[in-house]
């Protein structure tokens, strides 16, 4: 079995696999402040929940945005499983061409989880939006390469910023009105966030696509998607597993 481990801005996602198929899939809410000793307690009382036998993990890989929390998650892995997990670095075989600047340097762990599940799952050209706490546009050209990148505030980012900022506004649910027409302040918000986000990503993969002059699949994943999916409908298709399925892929490519 394979255990795939996503750090986040907002959530730690953790997937196991068990001949390349995703059996068990556990979030919990990104918490700079654990210490490891917490992190150890948190992730040791779901593992053994699921009576999952530690000798039948056969490898472990981490992808994480978040540096202040990763040696801690790291030796909580190391604790519970006598495993080193695989660090994503630029010897980490991924088959992934990238047409971008200083890659080494700015293309995060996250990132190339996406670009290596949808490459593998769903071929090229295509268009990723992955929307979490900021929400990104990857490009996976024509060739098969990574060749462009978007970011922009997330949804709930922008909720929270406008409220924040704004003494009148409350806080909202991100939850789409069925109408655009908006009638109080609430709908407004929910509305001119979750449409107006929803139209950001179609216009931004138009203009994509014009540029290039070829048609890209489009591709839906991140915490964020939950809230545009049913906006956006069949012109994308919606992968809450393509992160974890990357990262699975890039274990069976360097094992």
């Amino acid at each position: 079995m394979n255990i795939c481990v996503d750090v986040g801005n907002s959530t730690i996602g953790i997937g196991i696999y068990k001949n390349n198929a995703l059996i068990e899939r556990m979030i919990f809410n990104t918490d700079i402040r654990l210490t490891e000793d917490e992190f150890y307690h948190l992730f040791k009382k779901q593992f053994n929940e699921l009576n999952l036998p530690n000798e039948k993990v056969d490898n472990i890989i981490y992808s994480s945005v978040v540096p202040p929390i990763n040696l801690s998650i790291i030796n909580t892995l190391k604790n519970i499983f006598k495993i080193n997990p695989l660090l994503i670095n630029v010897n980490t075989k991924t088959d992934l061409g990238l047409k971008v600047d200083n890659p080494i340097e700015e293309i995060g762990n996250d990132l190339i989880a996406d670009l290596v599940g949808a490459k593998s799952k769903y071929g090229y050209p295509c268009l990723i939006a992955d929307l979490g706490t900021a929400s990104k546009i990857l490009l996976l050209d024509k060739d098969g390469d990574f060749a462009s990148c978007l970011i922009v505030p997330g949804l709930t980012l922008s909720a929270n910023s406008l409220s924040n900022k704004a003494a009148l506004l409350p806080e909202v649910s991100l939850i789409a009105p069925k109408s655009i027409v908006a009638k109080n302040t609430l709908a407004a918000m929910n509305a001119g966030i979750v449409y107006g986000h929803a139209d950001m990503i179609t216009g931004l993969i138009n203009r994509y696509e014009k540029e290039l002059g070829y048609p890209c699949k489009h591709i839906l994943t991140g915490g964020g998607a939950v809230y545009v999916k049913e906006i956006l409908g069949s012109d994308f298709i919606y992968d809450k597993n393509l992160n974890l399925d990357g990262l699975n892929i890039i274990i069976n490519k360097n094992i």
